[in-house]
Formats: structure tokens, sequence, C-alpha cells
């Protein structure tokens, strides 16, 4: 089978997980014998290369804004995003990468940087196309359905008119995956997918490479709870500095790791007079080695929750917030370490509770549960069958088209 992923950023380039997830899913399917491609986002113009066993086509950013300086032009980025909406030089670009390739299967990833047009492509040259849910971009110009501290509940009025263009272009798409049920549901709540029957509708979790075993550090000390992730607001962060003000003055320590931006002088303002050390951009694993507990305190409807997973996996506990995807990793393991997003005085009580008693045991059948379900190569064989699907469903197609009324 001949694969094209597309993504709007691929290694060794990452603004966010979703990059991660698609090296792993390319490699492992390329593992298992499938010719693996994959299309994506550029800054600059580069020439194709291969890259741990799949072909890499950088395509050239036409958007007037990079993605990763969008941050910097915060004036900017909803012109950005309506340029993005109607590139039709990534569209062009992408549809001469689909006569040279000629793949089966065309599977797309975060649209943040692509224009739906692409999926209207895929089709027409008679590729089965697969699309996996990894945030909000469909619906929220911001991906993320949260803003000024709030889920945005009804949704914006730009963010409507921004959703119904690029879901002009969705009815192409075969199969849908979410990265948790939570997503999926949250795009079908929306009129998302609706012409998809409930066998083209998917949950796959994401992928998770376990990091090699290090040394954990000793019990002595006080306990050491950890933060790791952007440093943004929906990650909950006000709310776990928060919880820090209601615990005892000692016996612990908060590390907050993630890369350190314009917002660092306004975080060590919060965290000032607390034993908490932000330690920037960190190896997860060193990090999570060093750790007692890790607190995925998130606000929004997070659709994943990929540093929980790798918690379980180097075998550190976690308490986590009530929500979406999060909700789903946690409660799967130890549903009586979460918490309801943003309260910080429930957070503050289990953080007392690992202060009193000491870290939550982690159940071992459970833990080995969600490991397993997590692995690369499961995950790759279950997108495997959802590529063979999207494949018969294809085929399917013409010769419904030609039965007689």
């Amino acid at each position: 089978m001949k694969i094209l992923h597309l993504s709007s950023v691929y290694a060794p380039q990452r603004i966010g997980g979703a990059e991660k997830v698609v090296e792993m899913l390319a490699e492992h399917s390329a593992a298992l014998g499938h010719e693996v491609a994959v299309a994506h986002i550029a800054p600059e113009p580069a020439p194709p290369h291969q890259r741990h066993g799949v072909a890499v086509h950088p395509l050239r950013h036409r958007n007037p804004l990079w993605i990763g300086d969008s941050g910097r032009h915060p004036l900017l980025r909803q012109a950005n995003k309506v340029a993005t909406l109607f590139n039709v030089f990534t569209t062009a670009d992408f549809a001469r990468l689909l006569r040279e390739l000629r793949p089966d299967v065309v599977h797309s990833h975060s649209m943040v940087e692509l224009p739906p047009w692409v999926w209207q492509v895929a089709a027409s040259q008679g590729c089965a196309v697969v699309h996996t849910l990894h945030d909000y971009d469909l619906l929220c110009i911001r991906s993320s359905l949260f803003k000024d501290g709030a889920h945005c509940v009804p949704r914006h009025t730009a963010c409507r008119m921004f959703s119904r263009v690029k879901l002009t272009q969705h009815g192409h798409i075969h199969q849908v995956v979410g990265v948790s049920q939570a997503i999926l549901d949250r795009h079908l709540q929306d009129g998302c997918f609706a012409q998809l029957p409930e066998a083209s509708r998917h949950v796959i979790w994401n992928p998770v490479m376990p990091a090699p075993a290090r040394p954990r550090a000793g019990d002595s000390g006080p306990r050491r709870f950890g933060f790791i992730g952007r440093l943004v607001p929906e990650k909950g962060l006000a709310t776990l500095i928060e919880a820090c003000r209601q615990l005892p003055a000692e016996g612990w320590q908060l590390r907050i790791a993630g890369r350190l931006g314009e917002q660092e002088a306004e975080l060590r303002r919060l965290v000032e007079g607390l034993p908490v050390e932000l330690v920037g951009y960190v190896d997860p694993a060193e990090f999570l080695a060093t750790l007692d507990t890790l607190v995925v305190p998130s606000v929004w409807l997070e659709p994943f929750g990929l540093t929980t997973v790798e918690a379980y996996a180097a075998g550190v506990p976690v308490i986590g917030a009530d929500t979406a995807g999060v909700a789903e990793i946690v409660g799967a393991v130890d549903p009586g370490a979460l918490v309801p997003p943003g309260d910080a005085a429930a957070l503050a009580a289990l953080m007392q509770a690992v202060l009193r008693d000491g870290p939550r045991p982690l159940p071992a059948a459970a833990r080995a549960a969600v490991l397993e379900r997590t692995r690369p190569g499961p995950v790759a064989q279950a997108y495997d069958a959802v590529y063979r699907r999207a494949l018969a469903q294809l085929r399917r197609a013409p010769q419904e088209l030609a039965r007689p009324a």
C-alpha cells in the first residue's frame, strides 16, 4: 500500500505533539511493509529526502506567516488564517506531488497550515482519504475552542464562518479518526462528519514511544510535583500555582518544564515565594525521572495528553484534570486522581494527600493496558485497518453509483 501523510509540520521541526505522532505512525507503517511518504509545509525550500525509512517531501509554505512565527505577530494571525484557507498555491503544489507519487491513501493530520481543498484534490485523483483529529482546527481559528480563560461556548462568529468554509470539503473524507473519544464527539456535536456512517468513525489513541527506563530520584527529601508542556493559559498553570499556595510552606517542590518565552517574567511573578523551579525545555524522560507525581491541570478540552502516557510509562503517577482526553487516560488508570478543571481547591486536596500518604499507587493491570493501547506497533496496525476500510469504501462507491435507482 502506498500511503502519503499530509501534515502541517514534520520532524525535525516540532510545534506541538501532533508532529511527533505523525513521525511515529509513518515510521511504523513503513515497518509493516508499506511505501510511506510524508508531505509537510516547510519554512524554507528543501529537497525531498529519506528519514528513517520514510520519504519526506517538504512543501514550502505559501502563507503570509510561517506557523512558528505567528505568536510574534498576533495582529496578523487571523489574516494569516484566512489566507491559509484559500491558498490555491499550496493546493496546486500538493496536486503536483500527488500526480508524482500516486498514493493509494492520503492521510491528513492537523490542518493548521493547510487549505481544505487538499481533500478534494486527493479524492479527485482516486485516493482514499483518511483524516485524524489532533486538535480543533476545523472548528476554531485558534484550534483550541478556548479564549480569554474560558471555553468558546457558543463558538465565536468568526470561528463559525471559518469552520463553515473548511467543512465544505470534508465530504471528500472516507474515514475519520479521533485521538480520543472526546475530540471525535465534539466534532460530531457540531455536525462534522455527519455524512460518514458510524463504522467510518474511529478512536485511536496516539502512539507513545516509551523512553528507556531511567533511575528515579530517591524518596528522601520533599515531595516533587511536576508540570511539563506548553506554558499557555489553557494548560492550567494558573490553577496549579493557586493550588500550590494552599499547600504547607515546606515539604514539597514543583518543577515546571516548558519553553520559556515572553511569559517568563509573568510566570516568575506568579510563583514568587513558592518552592517552584522553572527548568525550561528539558528531555521529558530525564524530567519525569525527577518527579514523584506529574500534574496535568488542563482547563481546555485537551485532545489527548501525551505527557500523561509518558508519565505512566516512566512509572510516575498522574493527577489530572477531568477533561476530554486527559480524563480518558487518567480515568482508565486511576479515576480517583481526576479533579474538576480549574478547581484549585480540589487539586490542592489531592496534592496534600500525596504529601501525607506518598504518591498514589499505579494499578499494574490498568497501567499496562494503557501502555499497550498506545504502543506504536498496535497503533500502526489499527490505522492499517482504517486504510483498508477507506480503500474498500472507495472501490464500492463507483459500483453504488452505477446501480439503477
